[in-house]
């Protein structure tokens, strides 16, 4: 249970090694210039202690420059960022060091809290290349904790079944319709369970965001539904879910007001139906006639039911 009187930046997941991270972070994903500046300097006001940025956002230097200006301690701020172009196999692996230091230059920082990869995209010889550059940036001390993002289960099967140092931490996308993953996996296990069962923390990202569906989260009748009950927000209501996954949140805003309203989530608690009932929605969208999908999730609507109810397809299309 998350405690009420818990403050929003000390309400904290720890990982692997004794690295404390605040489990309501700020994400700066296509924020630029004075606009994330200024958001950066907001949410560190409203005593958000979590950033997340990435070498391909391009608004490093901004972050650097709005936390020195924030006059929070360094050692008070969980600072996390992602290497993109190598891992995406844009540079070479021998280019990792380097793009490091230039994102720590930009960040005005000695070190990051968490350094990840950006996504699964090279594979066999060349990622365990990569890895052991990130494992170099660990034991050196510039990185407190290493991670991935967008990585589903087989990805980090691979990455497990070789690394010295294993990740402590994984980032995907993490909403009602994709819990988990972009792109569903023929896996049995969900990767946020694979993750959690292998002690990795777990934080997600786009809870609001409509990206690939039609309608947003934020416009479900059943997530409205539970929001007006709660008297609480769409949005509060789909990152509070999140948190009662053990997920950590790191929505983006713009504006001070829906900062301070996304950082709002550790006074109220969602019942045991209500859960089921917004976990069961990512089976409305992956179904077939075959099958309840993902096959981890919770069939909250009966759909297994109505499947067996169902004649056989041939005899669908003969009808």
């Amino acid at each position: 249970t998350i405690g009420r009187s818990t403050s929003v930046g000390n309400f904290v997941f720890e990982l692997v090694g004794g690295v404390r991270m605040p489990a309501i972070g700020f994400g700066t994903w296509k924020l630029e210039g004075t606009a994330c500046y200024n958001a950066v300097r907001w949410a560190l006001e409203l005593g958000l202690r979590h950033i997340d940025t990435a070498e391909a956002y391009g608004n490093e230097a901004e972050i650097g420059r709005a936390i020195r200006d924030s006059g929070v301690p360094r050692e008070e701020i969980f600072l996390a960022t992602k290497a993109t172009s190598v891992p995406l196999g844009m540079a070479e692996p021998s280019y990792l060091e380097a793009v490091f230091v230039g994102q720590l230059q930009a960040l005005q920082t000695e070190y990051v809290d968490v350094y990840m990869l950006h996504a699964a995209g090279v594979k066999g010889e060349t990622l365990r290349t990569v890895w052991q550059g990130m494992e170099r940036l660990l034991e050196a001390g510039r990185v407190r904790a290493l991670g991935v993002s967008n990585f589903g289960v087989a990805a980090l099967e691979e990455l497990w079944s070789f690394a010295k140092h294993k990740p402590a931490y994984v980032q995907n996308i993490f909403k009602v319709y994709k819990p988990g993953e972009q792109i569903l996996s023929s896996s049995e296990a969900s990767t946020v369970d694979w993750a959690q069962s292998h002690g990795m923390a777990v934080v997600g990202y786009s809870a609001i965001n409509s990206w690939p569906h039609l309608l947003p989260p934020t416009e479900d009748p059943h997530v409205l539904a539970i929001a007006q009950a709660h008297r609480r927000t769409p949005s509060q209501v789909l990152h509070r879910w999140s948190l009662q996954h053990g997920v950590a949140v790191i929505p983006k805003a713009s504006s001070r007001d829906r900062i301070r309203e996304n950082a709002a989530l550790l006074d109220f608690e969602l019942s045991a139906a209500e859960m089921v009932a917004l976990d069961g929605l990512a089976t409305l969208g992956e179904s077939t006639h075959e099958a309840v999908r993902p096959p981890w999730a919770a069939d909250a609507f009966s759909l297994g039911r109505a499947q067996q109810m169902l004649p056989p397809l041939q005899q669908q299309q003969q009808l």
